[in-house]
């Protein structure tokens, strides 16, 4: 059997693009302020997608048994070993993991943006049986919160980041480009906020999913002009955000056209492989409008996420449509490249 008794366990390792062989490891040894976690549920995450094929490897891990767990980064699971100076963890505690690691020192981190610390670490590697983590840089899961709840908390952290840049207020409108699994956390985040919200999305069946989740209004920029539907929708003016959560060249132009004057676009999805995007420099320098990126989270976020889920404000369970096991992990992959799911999780 794999696991700790031998020392062994299951993990993804990476050969070459789209080569991902399920192969048996050494279970990582933790130092005396780490623990080691039994891995009970990870979301796939697109990035993780554009890792398989090679587009990108995330944590540029070279190709080997050295990239085993992958860039698994949406994982939760149950502590079975604590290192000699962990005190405020036991084994049996359900966890999740913050992460990115900052190093607490540079100017990034001294302005409290440790997301774009320019010397971080990430906790990846989850797609393994087990997983190492520092105990500094955990939070334990509230007791009526599901593993599978759990491992959307660095999806919703990263969107409470992107709400806070938009900073909405009640009745403030906000158009989100792009009705993926994202979309539809941003579309529930955005309604906490007591904003109007308007979803564009070419695929039928997630305008439906959008309805569900709490989308005012839905557009289909293949059937009508989302420009035109915006503006009607918002008096004429536009949205006062646009949050584009996707890289593609022509979602990200249709949201600086779709902005109200004074409003704000947040680039969410990175873009892969890279575009070129034609924008008015007028439009924005006449109409105020700010463009602005949105990149991950501060353990700020990853606690107010956990707290969200406690309370059951965010439904996330519902956007689960696949599970697969890690042997099925390419499959996974596969699915979500497709587009044949929402949310695609792994269970080790």
């Amino acid at each position: 059997m794999t696991g700790l008794k031998d020392g062994k366990m299951k993990a993804a390792v990476a050969y070459g693009p789209r080569n991902i062989r399920i192969e048996l490891v050494d279970v990582p040894a933790i130092s005396d302020y780490e623990v080691l976690i039994r891995v009970k549920v990870i979301g796939i995450c697109p990035s993780d997608v554009r890792s398989y094929e090679g587009v990108y490897k995330r944590e540029m891990y070279p190709y080997g048994l050295e990239s085993y767990g992958l860039s698994g980064h949406e994982w939760c699971g149950e502590i079975v070993e604590v290192g000699g100076s962990v005190e405020e963890f036991s084994v049996g505690d359900r966890v999740v993991p913050e992460i990115i690691i900052p190093c607490g020192t540079c100017k990034f981190c001294r302005k409290g943006m440790s997301n774009i610390c320019a010397n971080k670490r990430n906790i990846t590697r989850g797609y393994a049986e087990y997983a190492k983590a520092p105990a500094a840089f955990l939070f334990k899961i509230p007791p009526n919160v599901s593993f599978e709840a759990a491992a959307f908390t660095e999806p919703i952290a990263v969107c409470l980041h992107t709400n806070e840049i938009i900073s909405p207020k009640p009745g403030d409108s906000i158009l989100i480009i792009g009705g993926g699994p994202m979309g539809l956390i941003h579309t529930q985040v955005s309604k906490m906020s007591g904003a109007t919200v308007i979803l564009s999305e070419v695929i039928e069946e997630r305008l439906r999913a959008a309805e569900k989740f709490g989308a005012d209004f839905v557009v289909n920029p293949m059937e009508e002009d989302l420009t035109g539907r915006v503006r009607e929708l918002t008096d004429g003016y536009g949205a006062d955000a646009v949050i584009v959560a996707t890289g593609n060249k022509n979602a990200i132009e249709a949201g600086v056209k779709t902005v109200s004057n004074a409003g704000t676009v947040v680039l969410f999805g990175g873009s892969y492989p890279p575009v070129s995007v034609e924008i008015d420099p007028n439009v924005i320098h006449y109409g105020e409008i700010r463009i602005t990126g949105s990149y991950d989270h501060t353990p700020i976020h990853t606690e107010r996420a956990l707290r969200i889920l406690s309370k059951n404000l965010i439904n996330v369970e519902d956007l689960i449509s696949r599970t697969f096991s890690l042997d099925e992990l390419e499959r996974g992959f596969e699915t979500v490249k497709k587009g044949e799911a929402l949310k695609v999780n792994i269970k080790p």
